[in-house]
Parts: structure tokens; C-alpha cells; sequence
């Protein structure tokens, strides 16, 4: 069980920019056997933990929206779509098998790794294969670009270690902006800036004395609007130039092809949304009846989701679908409020950083009901219920 917890470590936070159809199989086979785990040896803890049982209660939210317009089984078990979501204590009762070993600075090494992965791939599809847009050799560009993004900020969770060699962390966001720079993704990048400002600001607070915390907030804001203007306006940006523009999709007036198609399935959801604003129209097939309800004169193909989790869950579910989505980014914050013990800080940290990303990239593209995004998120839930348990278990 303890070589099985390291290598759900492993495949959690390393292989999904690798292979994320390997990090997503085996995170729910490791899922199974922490299941077993869990139930032969009963974790009441591990289930009372913020982040698991948050996730569950939007799970029955979920549940209870898709009964009424479920015609058979299959439109109810259609929720096991967010199966890595609802197995968090599984998950966590495998990585408790860690015990100590389980630091911010051991998790901080193996995400870093994943977003260096993530990085190096992106720059070989570009430079070597010659590919427009990197992260395609394994994945979608603006999916890969997503994880590497996640990856690259949780990695950050290593400076609350407070050791010296933990700057090493540093370069976190660093490879994420490497990742979306060569795979050319707005929404990664616009998801970028809220993440640095409010992922970095907690980290300061939570490390620096507070003038030390100040001063590095008030640094890192003027750095980082002076590299976002240059960047932006040297032209040496190229697509990713026009994220000047991306707030178009929300006021109506779309700048490009994809912007109008993004445009056009909001208009399609939130008209959805009114004609079943309580418990929406099911999971399956959820995009056609999207589709069925796009504005006169629009036309788009169906994509499989409608590039906006907040449209995605608002169709399937109404009211108790974006109640449902509600709890799941409540989940992690709340689990950094009711934190205590030794790793107080670090679980502060992903409980806030967390949330914020996943909401931001959500605005232009799915991420939860991606199965590797899913995947991801559930792994970080898992991370945050385990440091709460163990920080409370071995504080001074």
C-alpha cells in the first residue's frame, strides 16, 4: 500500500502531461484499491474532511437535478462521468499510507516535474515537430496548456516548507507560461493573471513577514503588468495577443471565429437554462438540447461541451446544476478555512489557488467533465484532505 501511494502520487501529478489517458485510468484503478482500502478499514476522518464531503454533497445536488428528467438508468449513472469527484476519500485514504513523508515539499517536487513535462513537450511540438500549436502530440493544446497551468501552481505549495531549496518552486509558473506560450491558449493565459495575483499574494502572507509580504505583493503586481503589457504589445505574442480582446465573448460583440462560437453556446445555454431553470436537461446529449436552443441565425457544431463550466452545469442541471458546480469550488477553499495543525499553510494555499484556477480556465473551456482535468482536481481534493488529516495527526 505504501509503494501503491507513491505511485498514485506519481501518476496524479506527473503523468497527466505525459499521458493523460495513463494518469486518468490508473488514478481510478488506484481509485478501486484505496476504495477496498477505505472499506476495510473504515476512515470516518478521511470522509468529515471539507473536501470530500463538500464534493459528495454536490454529487447528490447533481443527482437529485438529473432525476426528473431521467428516462432510464443510464441518465442517472451518466453522473459517474465525474467518478475521479466523488472517490476523493478513496484517493486519500491511499495517500495517508504516506504518513510523514506526504510535505509540501515532496508534493511541490513531483507537480514541478509535471509542468517541466508539460513544458518540454510543448516546445517539442513546436520546435522539433514543427506543429503550430504545442501539446498536441499528446493532448488537446488548450488541455494540455490547462494542466500545466494547474501543475505549474500547485507546485508552489513547496515554498511553505520554508526551506531554501524550496525557491526551486518558483519556476512553477514559469514552465506554465512556457506551456501556454508554445500551445498559443487564451484561456490559460487570462486564467493566468488571477491565479498569480491571488495564488501569490496567499503565499506571501502565509510565509513573509507581513512588510517582507507587502513589498513582494507590491513587486510581483508591477512586474508582472509591466511583462504582460511588453509582451502583448511587441507583437512577439502572436495569437495570444488578441486575449486583449477575449472579453468580447461577454459583452457580444466576438473578435474571431472562435470567440463568436463560444459566443454563441452561451446564448444557447443561458436560453436553455431559462426553459428548465431548475433541474436543466440531463448529462446525456446535454449539447444538442444546448444546440436546439441557439439564438436565430446562429449555427455551431457541437463540441461535446460548451466551452463554459458555468453553461455546462446551468443546461445539465438548472439551479441544482450550478449548485451542484458551486459546492465543487467550495470544496477546496472551505477545507483551507477549517485548516489546522503543521500544514495549515500549504492546504490554505492549494484551497485557494485551486478553486480560482479552475473557475478562470472554466470561463473559456470545460474543465470539470474533462476526464483529465476532472482527474487533476480530484487528486488536488485528495492532496488537500490528506495534508488536513496528517498536519493535525503530527503537529507539535
Amino acid at each position: 500500500m505504501h509503494i501503491l501511494a507513491w505511485v498514485a502520487l506519481f501518476i496524479g501529478l506527473v503523468m497527466p502531461t505525459l499521458a493523460p489517458s495513463t494518469a486518468n485510468i490508473g488514478t481510478l484503478v488506484l481509485m478501486g484499491i484505496g476504495l477496498l482500502w477505505l472499506l476495510a478499514r473504515p476512515g470516518r476522518a478521511i470522509v468529515m474532511q471539507p473536501a470530500v464531503w463538500i464534493t459528495l454533497l454536490a454529487g447528490a445536488a447533481l443527482v437529485l437535478a438529473l432525476i426528473p428528467t431521467a428516462t432510464s438508468v443510464q441518465h442517472i449513472i451518466a453522473v459517474l462521468i465525474l467518478a475521479p469527484i466523488w472517490f476523493v476519500a478513496a484517493h486519500s485514504a491511499l495517500l495517508r499510507q504516506l504518513g510523514q513523508w506526504l510535505t509540501p515539499f515532496v508534493i511541490g517536487c513531483f507537480a514541478l516535474t509535471g509542468a517541466a513535462a508539460g513544458a518540454a513537450i510543448a516546445v517539442l511540438d513546436v520546435l522539433v515537430l514543427g506543429e503550430e500549436r504545442g501539446g498536441g502530440l499528446v493532448n488537446n493544446p488548450i488541455h494540455h496548456a490547462d494542466i500545466t497551468l494547474m501543475l505549474g501552481f500547485v507546485a508552489l505549495v513547496g515554498l511553505t516548507s520554508g526551506s531554501r531549496r524550496s525557491l526551486v518552486f518558483l519556476l512553477g509558473p514559469i514552465l506554465a507560461l512556457v506551456a501556454i506560450w508554445f500551445s498559443e491558449s487564451r484561456g490559460p493565459l487570462l486564467a493566468f493573471a488571477p491565479m498569480l495575483a491571488l495564488g501569490g499574494s496567499v503565499l506571501a502572507v502565509l510565509t513573509l513577514p507581513r512588510r517582507q509580504a507587502a513589498i513582494a505583493i507590491g513587486t510581483g503586481a508591477v512586474l508582472a503588468c509591466l511583462g504582460a503589457y511588453t509582451m502583448l504589445s511587441s507583437g512577439a505574442a502572436g495569437r495570444l495577443a488578441s486575449i486583449t480582446e477575449i472579453g468580447a465573448v461577454f459583452t457580444g460583440s466576438a473578435v474571431d471565429a472562435s470567440a463568436t462560437e463560444r459566443l454563441d453556446m452561451l446564448h444557447s445555454a443561458v436560453n436553455a437554462f431559462r426553459a428548465s431553470p431548475i433541474y436543466g436537461h440531463g448529462i446525456i446529449d446535454y449539447t444538442d438540447v444546448a444546440e436546439s436552443f441557439q439564438p436565430a441565425g446562429k449555427n455551431y457544431s457541437s463540441w461535446g461541451h460548451l466551452h463554459n463550466d458555468l453553461a455546462d452545469f446551468a443546461v445539465i442541471g438548472g439551479s441544482l446544476g450550478l449548485l451542484s458546480y458551486g459546492l465543487l469550488l467550495l470544496a477546496p477553499l472551505l477545507a483551507g478555512l477549517q485548516a489546522r495543525g503543521r500544514w495549515r499553510p500549504a492546504v490554505i494555499y492549494l484551497g485557494t489557488v485551486t478553486p480560482v484556477g479552475y473557475f478562470a480556465m472554466g470561463l473559456t473551456n470545460a474543465m470539470i467533465g474533462i476526464l483529465a482535468q476532472t482527474t487533476l482536481y480530484a487528486v488536488i481534493l485528495s492532496l488537500i484532505a490528506t495534508l488536513s488529516l496528517e498536519g493535525k495527526d503530527h503537529s507539535a
